[in-house]
């Protein structure tokens, strides 16, 4: 039985672990949830920030650390950045 799935497996966690923690350096009040992936992207990661925030500078960091990830391993983390729901 041949180790590639695992390995596969083990890299993509290894990707969304750094970008999570690369999030969490830049935007450390943000919370992110895993989406359903869109099309070909191998992760999609919702990134929840709280109202104020400004969701076009968090999407700009979130793409940056998704591009490296995406550079350096040839994994696609999509990120959608959105606020926090105050009722919820």
């Amino acid at each position: 039985m041949s180790g590639i799935p695992y390995r596969a497996d083990q890299r993509l966690a290894f990707a969304v672990t750094r970008f999570i923690e690369e999030v969490h350096r830049q935007v450390p009040q943000a919370r992110l949830e895993p989406m359903t992936p869109y099309e070909d992207e191998d992760f999609t990661l919702a990134v929840i920030v709280p109202a104020g925030a400004d969701e076009e500078a968090v999407l700009d960091q979130c793409l940056a650390a998704s591009a490296a990830i995406e550079d350096e391993m040839a994994i696609y983390i999509l990120p959608r950045v959105r606020v926090e729901n105050q009722g919820a």
